[in-house]
C-alpha cells in the first residue's frame, strides 16, 4: 500500500468556489485548509541587557536553548527545532576553525554531506546545514549521553562492556567504510554513549570519500612541536594521539588509517594509556613512525584481544587488518569459553593444546563457510548481472537511460552488500558464537531467503522493464526493504516457521509474490494484479495462514493502486483474519495500518480509519522493541485521514513526525525523506503558508534531483508543487515556467500518452485560468482529458476531475449550459467510483448547484446544495470547513430569491466554520463578504464592518483583483449611515 501523498500534482476547481485538490498524488479533496536578524553576539548582548525584552536566541529556524560544548572547530548548542518540532545539536563553526571563512565552511559542509550519506544507528543523524551571519551550522540529532571518555570515568567498567562498546562504535565506522567514506578523526571525544545504552560515532568534519586525493603535508618537525596538542583536531588534519604513520608522514590516511585509530582508542579505554609514548608531538611522532609500542599494565584484558589490537596498530597498513569487517570479527571471536569448554572435557594439559589446535582450524573453516553462505547473494548481483542490466535499461531506447542505471545501481550495490553482512552475521551468531539455537538461525535463514527474493526479483524485473516503467527503477530500487532484521532477534521470534515438508511450494507461491511485488514497483500494476492473485490462490490451496495473509496483503496493495478500493478494503480484512490464525503480530499491523489508508483516507471514511488507527497502534505497541519506521508508515496514513477530515493541524505535526523519523532511520537523502517533505509542504500550502512550502518543496525537489537526476520524470512531482505556490500568489509567469520544465521532463521520460503528463497539463491549465486565458485553459484540459480516457478509461476518477476542472472553465466564460454538462459527468463517474456519500459527489453535487443559480434556476440550486451539504455532513461531520461551500451557495440563492433573512442562518454558520478552522484568507473574505450582503437590512454597520474586511483581504491578494473590484463597487453602492 503506498500510502504516500507525494505532491498536489493537481487541484480541482469548483466554479465560483476556492480550488481544492481533487486529483492527483496529494489528494485534497473535502479537507480543510488549515488556519490562516541580527548577529548571534549582538542577540547575546541584547539578552543580557535587557532579559525581559529580548527574544530567543535563535540560529537560522533553531531556537537555543543552551551551549552543551566548544572546540577547535566550534560551539555546539542544544535547540529546538520550530519547523518539525523537536530538540536537536546545532553546531555552529568557527570563522577561523579550519583556515579561512571559505575552508571552513567547505570542511562543515563536507562534514554533513559525509553524514547524510549515512544511515546507521551507530552514526549521529545529520537533520540540515545551513549558514547564519556567515558561519555554517550543522543540525543534528540531540544525544543524551556522554563520550566514551567520560562514560569510561563514570563508574568501573569490565574489559568485556568496554569491547562491546567499541564494537558498536567500529559497526558505525563500517558503515562509513561501506559508502566509501573515510572518518579519519576517530577519538574517545568523537564515540557517544547514549542514555538509550545506543553508540554512535560522530563529528565526521575530516571525513571524505576514498579514492585519489591530494596528500596533506607532513607534520612538520622541529620548534615549537610540543605545543601542539595531541588530543585536539586544527590544522593537523586528525588527533595526534590517535593518528597512524601514514598521517604523519603526509603519506594520506584511508579505511586502513581509520582502522588504526580504532585500535589506539580500544587500546587506550582497555589498559588506561596510550598504545605509543610521547608528551610532545616530536615524541609521538616517532615512536608511531617506528611502530614501537608501549607495553600496556596487566591487567585482565586477555592476550588474544592485545594481539588483534596490535596487528590494527601495525606501522605498515599492508599488515594491518585486510578492512574493517575482518577486525570486529577478530574482536568478536573470544577463544576462552570455548578453550575452558574443551580443558574440562579432555582434562589434560596435552589433550588441551591439541583441542585448541583444531578448534582453531575448525574455526578457520567455518568462518570460511559462513563467508561462502553470505556470499550467495552474489549470484544475483555480479559484475555480469550488472552489465546484464545497464544493457538491458539502454536497450529500452529511453532517454537518460545511461543516468537511471547510474542512478539506479548503487541502490543495488548496497542491498547486496547488506545481505551478504547479515547473512555472515547469522551464521557465525549460530555456528561460531554459539548464541543462536537451530530453531533461530532455521528463521534467520528463510528470512534471508525470502528477502533475497524479492531483490533477485526486482532485479530480474527491471531487466525486462520498457521505456514507460525504466523511471520507476530508481524508486523501486530504494524501496526494498533491508535485511537488517532478519539479524533480530526479537523480528525472527515472531516470524512463522516455515512447514519443511511444504517448503518447495511455499517458496514458488513466495516467488510469485515477488515477482508481483516487483511489477508494482516498477509501476505495472494492472500487469501485477493477476500474478499476485494466481500466488494467492496457489496460498489458499496450501493452507498455510501466514502465506495466505501476505498474499492477501500484495493483492490489496495492488488492487488499490489500480483504483479498486472496494476490493482492497476487503482483501485487507481477509489478510488480518489469515494474521490472527498465524499469530503473526507483524502481519495484523500491516493489515490494519493500510486499512487505515483504504478505509479513512481512500473511502472518506475518517471515523472508521480512526478507530482502525488506535487498532494499529495497539498491535504496534505490543511488538517487541522499537519500530520507527513503522509508526511512520501509520502516521502517515493517519495524517492523511485528518487532512481529509479538516483537522489539519493534527495532520501537520504528525506529517512532521513523520519526516523527523524517516530522516533518522532512513537518511536525509532517501527518496521517501522527500515524499514526506512535499507531504508536510502540502499542508502548508492549504494553510497560506506560502513561504514555508515554497522551501519544503525545494527541499523535497533537492532530493528528487540528487536520487534520481535533474531530467528524472519523478523531479516533476515536485515542479508541480512549486508552480502551485507560484500560482497562489498571483505569480503566473513563473509558474508557466516551472510547469513547462516539467511537462518536458515528463513527456520525455514517460512518453506523450502518460496520465502524469495530463496531471501537468492540467496544473498549467489551473495557471491559464487564473491569469484569465480560458481559451488557452480549455485547450490544455481537453488535451489532458483525451490522454486520460485513452490511458485510464472514460470512467477513472482522474477523468472526472478533469472535467470537473473543464467544467470551471466553461463556467467562468460564461457558458453554464457546457458547464453544466461537464459536471453531469463527473458526478456519474464519482458517484459510480466512491458512492453517494463521497466529499467528490458533493463537490460535483454544489458545483451544478452554481451552475443552476447562474442560471436563474435558484429553488434548483437550493436543492442541490441541501443535498451537497447532507452529504458532507454524513461524511466530514457537521463541523468541517467544506460545508461553507454548499451554505455559502444556499445563501447566494436565497438572497436571489429575496429571502434575505433566510440567508442570514447559512452564511452565518458558513462563517463560523471558516474562522473556527484555519482557512486560506481568500476563502475568509468570501464568507465575511457574502454574510456582508445578507446583513445589509438587518445590520448595515456590521454588513459595512465584514465588507471592508473582506476588500483589505482581497486588496493584498494578487490572484483576487476581481473580487477586491466587486467588494468596492458595493461598498459604493451601500454607503456608511
Amino acid at each position: 500500500m503506498s500510502g504516500e501523498y507525494d505532491s498536489l500534482d493537481a487541484t480541482l476547481a469548483v466554479p465560483g468556489q476556492a480550488r481544492s485538490a481533487q486529483s492527483g498524488q496529494f489528494d485534497l479533496a473535502a479537507a480543510a485548509p488549515p488556519a490562516a536578524g541580527t548577529s548571534l553576539d549582538k542577540q547575546l548582548v541584547k539578552q543580557a541587557l535587557f532579559p525581559r525584552r529580548a527574544g530567543p536566541l535563535r540560529i537560522g529556524r533553531f531556537t537555543m536553548l543552551g551551549q552543551v560544548g566548544k572546540g577547535a572547530m566550534g560551539v555546539v548548542y542544544a535547540c529546538y527545532d520550530d519547523l518539525l518540532d523537536r530538540k536537536v545539536a546545532v553546531k555552529l563553526l568557527n570563522h577561523a576553525a579550519g583556515g579561512a571563512p571559505g575552508d571552513a565552511q567547505v570542511r562543515l559542509l563536507r562534514e554533513a554531506q559525509a553524514l547524510a550519506r549515512l544511515d546507521h544507528p551507530n552514526v549521529v543523524a545529520v537533520h540540515d546545514v545551513g549558514t547564519f551571519e556567515e558561519r555554517v551550522y550543522l543540525a543534528m540529532e540531540f544525544v543524551e549521553g556522554q563520550t566514551l571518555g567520560a562514560w569510561l570515568a563514570a563508574a568501573p567498567r569490565s574489559w568485556r562492556e568496554i569491547l562491546g562498546v567499541l564494537l558498536a562504535a567500529g559497526e558505525g565506522l563500517a558503515a562509513a567504510h561501506a559508502k566509501g567514506l573515510v572518518h579519519r578523526d576517530i577519538k574517545p571525544d568523537n564515540i557517544m554513549v547514549g542514555v538509550d545504552g545506543r553508540v554512535r560515532l560522530m563529528d565526521f568534519g575530516l571525513a571524505r570519500a576514498e579514492g585519489p586525493t591530494l596528500r596533506p603535508a607532513a607534520v612538520p618537525r622541529g620548534a615549537g612541536m610540543s605545543s601542539v596538542a595531541l588530543t585536539r583536531t586544527g590544522a593537523v588534519m586528525g588527533t595526534p594521539a590517535f593518528m597512524a604513520p601514514e598521517q604523519f608522514l603526509g603519506e594520506g590516511g584511508d579505511a586502513r588509517s581509520d582502522q588504526f585509530a580504532l585500535c589506539a582508542t580500544a587500546w587506550e579505554a582497555l589498559f588506561g594509556q596510550r598504545p605509543f609514548a610521547g608528551d610532545d608531538l616530536t615524541t609521538l611522532m616517532a615512536s608511531v613512525t617506528a611502530g614501537v609500542l608501549t607495553p600496556p599494565p596487566r591487567n585482565k584484558v586477555p592476550p588474544w584481544l592485545r594481539r588483534v589490537l596490535e596487528r590494527g596498530l601495525a606501522r605498515d597498513p599492508a599488515a594491518r587488518f585486510p578492512d574493517l569487517r575482518a577486525l570486529l570479527r577478530a574482536l568478536r571471536a573470544d577463544p576462552t569459553p570455548r578453550r575452558r569448554a574443551l580443558a574440562a572435557v579432555a582434562g589434560l594439559l596435552a589433550v588441551t593444546l591439541a583441542g585448541a589446535g583444531a578448534w582453531e582450524v575448525a574455526e578457520r573453516r567455518t568462518i570460511a563457510a559462513c563467508e561462502a553462505e553470505a556470499a550467495a547473494v552474489r549470484a544475483d548481483w555480479n559484475e555480469a548481472a550488472r552489465a546484464g542490466l545497464e544493457q538491458a535499461f539502454l536497450a529500452t531506447g529511453a532517454p537518460h537511460a545511461a543516468t537511471i542505471f547510474a542512478r539506479t545501481a548503487p541502490w543495488f550495490d548496497r542491498w547486496a552488500a547488506g545481505w551478504q553482512d547479515v547473512a555472515g552475521t547469522a551464521c557465525r551468531a549460530h555456528r561460531i558464537d554459539g548464541g543462536w539455537d537451530g530453531e533461530l538461525y532455521a528463521r534467520a535463514v528463510d528470512c534471508l531467503a525470502e528477502a533475497r527474493g524479492n531483490f533477485a526479483a526486482l532485479v530480474g524485473e527491471l531487466a525486462r522493464a520498457d521505456a514507460k516503467a525504466l523511471p520507476e527503477a530508481t524508486r523501486a530500487a530504494a524501496a526494498l526493504a533491508p535485511a537488517e532484521a532478519c539479524v533480530d532477534p526479537a523480528h525472527l521470534r515472531e516470524r512463522p516457521l516455515m512447514r519443511s515438508v511444504e517448503r518447495g511450494r511455499i517458496a514458488a507461491v513466495r516467488q510469485g509474490l515477488a515477482r508481483a511485488a516487483s511489477l508494482a514497483a516498477a509501476g505495472r500494476y494492472a500487469e501485477g494484479l493477476p500474478v499476485a492473485r494466481e500466488a494467492l490462490y496457489a496460498a489458499t490451496a496450501l493452507g498455510w495462514p501466514p502465506l495466505v495473509a501476505q498474499a492477501e496483503l500484495r493483492v490489496a496493495a495492488l488492487a488499490e493502486q489500480t483504483g479498486v478500493y472496494e476490493a482492497a478494503e476487503a482483501g485487507l480484512r481477509r489478510a488480518l483474519a489469515a494474521a490472527r490464525e498465524a499469530r503473526s503480530a507483524r502481519l495484523a499491523l500491516q493489515a490494519s495500518t493500510d486499512l487505515v489508508y483504504v478505509v479513512g483516507y481512500r473511502s472518506a471514511r475518517h471515523a472508521e480509519g480512526k478507530v482502525w488507527a488506535e487498532s494499529a497502534r495497539t498491535q504496534l505497541a505490543l511488538l517487541a522493541g522499537a519500530h520507527p519506521l513503522e509508526q511512520a508508515d501509520l502516521d502517515s496514513h493517519l495524517a492523511g485521514v485528518h487532512y481529509v477530515a479538516g483537522e489539519v493541524g493534527e495532520a501537520a505535526r504528525l506529517y512532521a513526525r513523520v519526516l523527523a523519523a524517516r530522516e533518522a532511520g532512513l537518511g536525509e537523502g532517501h527518496p521517501r525523506v522527500a515524499d514526506s517533505l512535499n507531504n508536510l509542504a502540502s499542508v502548508r500550502f492549504a494553510a497560506g503558508a506560502m513561504d514555508d512550502a515554497a522551501g519544503l518543496y525545494a527541499r523535497s525537489l533537492a532530493i528528487y534531483e540528487q536520487v534520481f537526476g535533474e531530467s528524472h520524470p519523478q523531479v516533476a512531482a515536485s515542479l508541480n508543487n512549486l508552480a502551485l505556490v507560484h500560482e497562489a500568489v498571483g505569480a503566473y509567469d513563473e509558474a508557466v515556467t516551472v510547469l513547462t520544465r516539467a511537462l518536458a521532463l515528463r513527456e520525455a521520460g514517460l512518453g506523450a500518452d502518460h496520465p502524469l503528463v495530463a496531471t501537468t497539463l492540467c496544473n498549467l491549465a489551473l495557471v491559464r485560468e487564473a491569469a484569465g486565458d480560458y481559451d488557452e485553459a480549455t485547450r490544455l484540459f481537453l488535451r489532458a482529458l483525451a490522454i486520460q480516457e485513452k490511458a485510464l478509461g472514460a470512467d477513472h476518477p482522474q477523468v472526472a476531475d478533469t472535467l470537473h476542472n473543464l467544467a470551471t472553465v466553461r463556467f467562468d466564460t460564461g457558458d453554464h449550459a457546457e458547464s453544466g454538462r461537464l459536471l453531469g459527468r463527473a458526478l456519474a463517474i464519482y458517484e459510480h467510483k466512491f458512492g453517494e456519500n463521497h466529499p467528490f459527489t458533493a463537490s460535483s453535487i454544489s458545483g451544478l448547484g452554481l451552475v443552476a443559480h447562474a442560471t436563474g434556476r435558484h429553488d434548483e440550486a437550493l436543492r442541490l446544495f441541501a443535498r451537497a451539504l447532507a452529504i458532507q455532513e454524513r461524511v466530514l461531520g457537521p463541523d468541517h470547513p467544506n460545508l461553507a461551500h454548499p451554505l455559502i451557495g444556499s445563501g447566494d440563492a436565497l438572497l436571489a430569491l429575496g429571502r434575505a433573512a433566510e440567508a442570514l442562518g447559512p452564511l452565518a454558520r458558513a462563517l463560523a466554520l471558516r474562522e473556527a478552522a484555519q482557512v486560506q484568507p481568500e476563502e475568509l473574505a468570501e464568507a465575511r463578504f457574502a454574510l456582508a450582503r445578507a446583513l445589509w437590512d438587518a445590520d448595515r454597520a456590521r454588513a459595512r464592518v465584514l465588507a471592508e474586511q473582506a476588500g483589505e483581504t482581497y486588496a493584498a491578494l494578487a490572484a483576487t483583483v476581481a473580487a477586491a473590484s466587486r467588494v468596492r463597487e458595493w461598498l459604493a453602492q451601500h454607503p456608511a449611515g
